[in-house]
Formats: C-alpha cells, structure tokens, sequence
C-alpha cells in the first residue's frame, strides 16, 4: 500500500466502525469493489475509495456524527454544507490536502476523502426516474461551477435559467431545498430501486442487488459488499473486470495534493490571485451555451455516425465477400477464431462507445441514443455467437438490447439471449453457492455450446472444488481443455494446482510461472498468491539461509522464481534485491542495485515518517550494499536508516547514534561522511559540507574517496551554472560569497579538486 491508500483505509475503518455501532448498511463499490474481490484490498494502483449507502443511513449517519465524529473530520453533502460543490456526498479529513476540480474556487473541505454515494429510493416507473434525474442534473449544474451537467439528457435551457434566477433572486438555500424537496420524496419501503446520487450520471439499480448486504475482505478487515457483485461488476464493467487492465490503462484520479500542510494553506496561497466572480459568470455563461445548444449538436453527431454506420456495413458486407467464406458454415464448423477476425472492424466501430455508449459521464448520451450497424440476420447472429464463444458475453447480450430496440431479433437470436441470461443466472448460484443450480445450468449449456471457454472453465471451477475426492476426473477434463486451449493460463493455473496436489511441487511451480504470463485474470492471480503467501516466511528465511551459506547464485534463483510468483510482493521484491546485491561483482553493479532500491523506499510519500518494521528486505539489501562498498556494519545500518526517513527528530537521534561510532578509530572517516549526510537532508548545507572537510583529513577508502569526489564536483558544478545565470539578472556577489564560503578561498577549492581528483 502506499501513504495515500493507508490514510484512506484508516478513513474507511472509521466509516465502517461508525456503521457497525449503529447497525447502517454502505456497500464497497466501483473500483474499491473490484479490489476486494480481485486484490483482497486496493487495487494497487488506486488511490480513492468508494460506498454506496441508502439515503435513510446516510440521513442517520449524518445525525450520528454530529456528535461522534472523530477529530479533524468532515461530513461533505450539498445538503449539510452550502459550500460544497458536488452532487454526492464524502466523509473527509480536514488535516490534509486534496483538492480536485470541482474544489478549486470553492470554500468546502479540500482534504482526503471517502466518496459515499447516496442510493436515493426511486419508485418503479420510469417517469418517476426521469423526473428525479432531470433535478439531479439542473441540481448539479447549481452548487458545480466546473461541470456542465444537464446537456447530455437535452433538458431544456428555460428550465436551468427558471432554477437559476430563482437561486440568484431568492438565494442558494431555498432553490436547493425546493430540488432536494422533489429529488428526496420517495419512500424506501414503498420502492425497489435505488438511483445513485451522482449528477455524472445516476445510475439505477434494484434493491436486491445491493442489500442484504454480505461480509467480504478488504486489506484484513471485514467490509460489506453488494448481494450481487458479479451481477453489480459485469453490469458497470464488463466481463472483463476480474482482469487486470494493461499498464497504460491504470490511472488514479486527479487531485491537487499536499504531503504536509492542509487544504486551507494551499488556499489561502492560490485564491487572492483567482477572479472567483469572473470564473463562476464563465462557468454559467458556458453551462448555457451548452445546454442551449444540446440538441442540435447531439443532432449532428447522430447523423454523422449514421453515415459511418453505412460505411462499416459495407466494408464488412465486402470483407465478407472478398473472403471467399460462408459465414453458415463457419459458424457450424464454430471456426470462431476466424470469424472474429473477419468481424474485426465490424466490432471495433460497432462495439464502441461512440456507437453504443457507456454508462459514465462522458457516453450516457449515446448509451440511451444507440447507433446500429446495418447487417443481415445471419450475419449478426453469427456476429453475436462469435461474442459469446469469445467471452464477451455482456457485449453480445448488450448488442441483442440495442438490435431489439432499433430493428429486430429473430427467435435464434432470442435464444441466445435466454441462454446468456442462464448463464448469469449460474454465475449468481456460483455466488452464492449453490453449486447444484449452477452445475445444472452449465451442463445444460455446455451440451447445447460445445467449446465454449467460458462454460467449459465453469465446469473446471466445479471439478476441482471436489479434485480433493476424485482428482482423476478434473485431470482427465483438463486435459480436454488443454487441448482446446493449450495457451490459457486459466487451464494452465488448475493443471499446476492438480500437479501441487499430487507433490510435484517443482513442476507446479514451473507452471504456476506460465500461468502469471498466460492469463490476466485477476481472480486466478488472487488464488495463486493466497497459496504462496502461506510459504512466503519460508522462502525469505531460506534466502538468506543461502546467502549466509555463500550460496549466492542459489539464492538469486530462488528469489527470480518467486518474484515472477508474487511480482507486487514487496518483501519478496526486497529478497531479490538483496541476493542481487549480494551476487553483484562489481563497484558499478552495487551502485546500480543502490539506485533502484532508493527509487522504491527514498520516495516523498514513503518516507514522511519512521518506517519501522516495513521494507524491510529493502532494507537489508541496502545495508548489504553499503557494506559491499565498504561502510562498517553499524555505519552501514545507520546510512540506510537516513535514507529511509525525513522526520526531523528521527534525523537528529540517527547524527548521536552515528557520532557514538567515532570512539573507534576505523569508523571515525565514515561518521563524518555520514553526519555530512544527515546535516544535508535537514537543509544545514554549512554544517554538511564542514564535516565533508573533516573526511579529507583522512586516509579515504576508495569508495568514499568516489563519493566525496561526486559530492564536491556536483555542488562545484550546479553552483556555478545557478551563479551564472542568477548573474544574468541581478548582481551575484552576495549570492557567490554564500555559496563559496562553505569551501574557504579560491585556492582552497583547487587544493580540493586536486586532491579529489
């Protein structure tokens, strides 16, 4: 975890320690839901966390912490706070520094948060649904200056203008009351689906999908989780949110963050140089323009894509007929890897947020307004079955809606959609573990879709949950797998786990390795480390074992295969680095393994306190290091410790323990070294480069010597060109008799370089 995902975890654990006293139900969703089912915690590279929890709760939660709130904390809701600038509400710290787009003018609390996105009751009718949303959106519009919300559902301008005279004539208060009053009306007893409190977009979902809630696990704790998650997961993300995403992909949010300071100091730098009134006057100007101008634009885009639409129809009709294949007889031979590609553009157009939408912010519009590509039946069945064969279930069952709604759906085609949602409804049984209903149901489907990958790694899901009594039948099933799909890790990983079971660890392993480079399922991922962690201790005692043994090499192969085992373990990470430590066979090599370890543990949000206990491999091949290069062992342990911290008491206890060294004579020219060091870090550059100058006086090692040589040469040099060009605007002599007066005289610097040199 990083500083940011520990200080919100600690954020979350109140929430929820808050909810559990007081019997209130919240759900993990989005991304920090997908974390605890695929990473048992934060998704690695995330940095928010978010819940849906009932506007009834929310209401109490609210109440409660009027008086239990714990100290420098914050509930933001527009109902609570008229400062604050967003549709949904958040529990935040008002110690810290966070400020994102919306906040920027704003006066509300800027600091770290957990998003709690209110599930506001809505009755069946989807009048009643379009009402709420048309407020949400011209509520939104009213308390966010930085986001136009209302264009992308064409409400009327007359209606934005009536609500916003209406908020400059009689006040912000009583214009947000009146909406809160329309948008809050339902009872939740008397509805069955909650709409998300979100002015980006407020999605809908049934009741039994969120509650009653279930216990799942979140960085060790217990966190409460939809009812459904699969049902939940596929519908916002796809069937594809159990993988991991390419590295290209995987982005945080945006924030103006401070490591140190809070929100209001940052404020009360940036705002007295802001034009608050002109930026809000743009804001809505911009806000009617957009608003305005909606339909006509959302005109043009349609016909726009209605012309492309016509093009990738005829490109497709003509890709298949240059081809030379029959579509019929493809599909009856389920040659699906041809017709894939022969459906490439074809998807690539039709699939496409442009074309069919998402349920975000940016593609809601073309959500509910679906372009369709022009194809024959036959083609767009085959299309379809290709989809589901290829495990892209939720687009197949996705395009099915839209074909139905725009043209038609013959009845095979009808078929294939019962047959999708069957499938759903195994993976639902799966969850909750009725495993007769789900292997019931995916037997049926398996005999009616043969090779089917993702049945078929249904059925190994349900044979190896008895492989412990008859391993013999989930061996002879994987090998028909395997033989169908020799390259899927997915097959691979349960191979690997019949041959851990049998004892042919070596061989498990091996596999296990393949799988990590063959599949990026997610979950298969989560069951591999749960069973490696377990012998985790092992491995790291038996490295070092071998180091202390001079097996070396031995060492740095054992720590290759588990790093490829467990690539986001750090203390695995650390192992490694410190057998390559240990295995380098040169000066420039040691330094080289120096670099890449500070770049994990010398970083700003790693090292704003003590780290007692943690990276601690990391550690341990960094002492190595210095100790390869020369420094006594205690010294050695001291110079990691000030790397690894910029707590200014820590620094002070680290310069006494280090000038308790100087009692011995050997050590004595690498304390002063490195209390240089220390002083340098706490920005005392005179007192620094004076116990630099001590160092001198001695006879230097030849590793010390190098360092000395690149502390002196590297402030000689970024001196001179800051002098240089500080010369070019002002006078330098004051500026010059600082930065030299650290060295003495001009013939003291060249008696220095010399003697380095």
């Amino acid at each position: 975890m990083t500083e940011k995902q520990k200080y919100l975890l600690k954020l979350f654990q109140e929430v929820d320690e808050i909810c559990r006293e007081h019997n209130l139900r919240y759900v993990l969703a989005g991304g920090s839901l997908i974390g605890a089912l695929r990473h048992e915690g934060f998704v690695p590279w995330d940095d928010d966390v978010d819940l849906y929890m009932p506007r009834p709760d929310w209401e109490k939660f609210v109440e409660i912490c009027k008086t239990e709130l714990p100290p420098e904390r914050a509930i933001q809701c527009s109902d609570v706070d008229r400062n604050y600038t967003n549709s949904f509400p958040r529990y935040a710290s008002t110690d810290t520094c966070a400020i994102h787009k919306s906040q920027i003018i704003g006066r509300d609390c800027g600091g770290e948060i957990i998003d709690i996105l209110t599930l506001d009751p809505i009755p069946a009718d989807d009048r009643e649904y379009e009402k709420y949303r048309t407020h949400m959106m011209i509520y939104s519009d009213l308390i966010n200056p930085s986001v136009v919300y209302s264009d992308r559902w064409e409400i009327p301008v007359s209606m934005y203008l009536k609500y916003l005279l209406s908020y400059i004539f009689l006040g912000k208060n009583r214009t947000l009351e009146k909406l809160e009053k329309i948008m809050f009306s339902y009872k939740e007893e008397e509805c069955d689906r909650y709409a998300m409190r979100w002015g980006g977009c407020p999605f809908l979902f049934d009741k039994d999908m969120m509650f009653p809630v279930k216990e799942g696990i979140f960085e060790g704790q217990k966190a409460m989780i939809p009812n459904k998650c699969s049902d939940y997961l596929i519908w916002h993300y796809g069937d594809e949110w159990a993988y991991m995403p390419p590295h290209d992909s995987r982005e945080g949010h945006v924030a103006v963050c401070l490591d140190s300071g809070s929100y209001q100091e940052l404020r009360d730098d940036y705002m007295p140089n802001i034009r608050k009134g002109r930026l809000r006057r743009e804001s809505v100007f911009r806000k009617i323009y957009n608003i305005r101008t909606a339909k006509k634009r959302y005109k043009v885009r349609q016909e726009g894509l209605a012309m492309k639409a016509h093009t990738v129809s005829w490109d497709l009709k003509e890709a298949i007929s240059e081809s030379g294949l029959k579509i019929s007889e493809l599909v009856e031979r389920k040659d699906f890897h041809r017709l894939s590609a022969l459906f490439g553009s074809y998807y690539k157009n039709q699939l496409s947020a442009d074309f069919i939408g998402r349920e975000d912010y940016a593609n809601i519009y073309a959500f509910y307004h679906p372009i369709l590509v022009d194809v024959e039946d036959d083609v767009f069945y085959a299309a379809m079955l290709t989809l589901f064969y290829t495990e892209r279930v939720s687009k197949a069952y996705r395009m099915l809606e839209v074909r139905e709604k725009l043209d038609h759906i013959t009845p095979e085609m009808e078929e294939l959609r019962k047959d999708i949602d069957l499938f759903r409804k195994a993976a639902d049984h799966y969850e909750f573990r009725r495993m007769k209903e789900a292997e019931l149901i995916c037997g049926d489907l398996l005999k009616k879709y043969p090779g089917h990958p993702g049945l078929i790694k249904f059925r190994c899901r349900f044979l190896m949950e008895r492989a412990g009594e008859n391993r013999l039948e989930a061996e002879r099933f994987l090998e028909k797998a395997l033989k169908l799909f020799p390259e899927d890790g997915y097959f691979l990983k349960y191979k690997a786990d019949i041959l851990w079971m049998n004892g042919e660890i070596q061989k498990a392993t091996q596999l296990y390795v393949q799988v990590k480079e063959k599949t990026s399922n997610g979950i298969v991922w989560l069951e591999m480390d749960r069973v490696f962690r377990k012998y985790k201790t092992e491995v790291l005692r038996k490295c070092e074992e071998l180091l202390s043994k001079k097996s070396r090499e031995e060492a740095l192969q054992l720590m290759e295969l588990w790093r490829q085992l467990i690539p986001e373990d750090e203390e695995v990470q650390g192992a490694w680095y410190l057998a390559k430590v240990a295995c380098a066979h040169t000066q420039s090599e040691v330094e080289e393994e120096i670099a890449e370890i500070c770049e994990v543990i010398e970083t700003p949000m790693l090292t704003s306190t003590p780290k007692t206990g943690e990276y601690t491999m990391y550690r341990k091949a960094l002492t190595r290091a210095w100790k390869r290069l020369g420094y006594p062992a205690e010294l050695a342990k001291l110079r990691t410790q000030t790397i690894c911290t910029s707590d200014e008491s820590e620094l002070e206890w680290l310069s006494e323990q280090v000038r308790s060294r100087q009692i011995h004579r050997e050590e004595c020219v690498w304390a002063y070294k490195l209390i240089g060091d220390i002083r340098k870090k706490q920005g005392q550059t005179r007192e620094a480069f004076a116990n630099y100058k001590k160092v001198l006086d001695y006879e230097m090692p030849l590793y010390l010597k190098t360092e000395m040589y690149r502390i002196y040469i590297s402030d000689l040099t970024e001196g001179s060109e800051r002098i240089t060009n500080f010369a070019k605007k002002a006078d330098v002599t004051t500026a010059f008799n600082s930065w030299l007066d650290k060295y003495g005289s001009i013939e003291d610097i060249k008696a220095l370089v010399n003697r380095l040199v």
